[in-house]
């Protein structure tokens, strides 16, 4: 039976000895850009948990985390975590990446949903359309009213 191997744990002690695994330098790396845009992008990911991403990291390492991605997981980010921000659809990659930052950093806030006015209760008055008004139409009315 295989015993399960704590990734982690195999990083932390990659990490610790990074002198030892320096002819993999540049397999680490990329593999731990792509484990942390899987986790940025993953849908269960919400703001605070990408705040603490952020603070585990530091700025240094999460900005150049947020500099790495694609423009479209920038926007898929944003959009998840600041749905209903209203420069959203018509900004620029850039602008969406310094806005996850902002998000990440505490110095934004995602906008609240717009509000719905709601509908009128007042009804309106049933008048009859002028190709409904004739003398027969009216007959018609009538008559069939009383048969009702």
């Amino acid at each position: 039976m295989p015993i399960a191997l704590n990734g982690f744990e195999v990083f932390e002690q990659v990490g610790k000895h990074a002198n030892l695994f320096a002819p993999i330098r540049a397999d680490v790396d990329k593999q731990a850009r792509a484990l942390l845009v899987k986790c940025l992008k993953h849908k269960s990911i919400g703001l605070d948990v990408l705040r603490d991403v952020r603070e585990a990291l530091g700025t240094s390492q999460f900005g150049l985390i947020l500099e790495g991605l694609k423009d479209a997981e920038v926007k898929s980010v944003v959009t998840r975590l600041d749905k209903h921000h209203p420069e959203l659809k018509k900004s620029s990659a850039g602008w969406r990446r310094d806005h996850l930052n902002a998000l990440a950093d505490g110095s934004a806030l995602p906008s609240p949903a717009p509000t719905k006015a709601k509908a009128s209760t007042a009804k309106k008055s049933k008048t009859t359309p002028s190709r409904l008004k004739s003398d027969v139409v009216d007959v018609y009315k009538e008559t069939g009213k009383k048969s009702s």
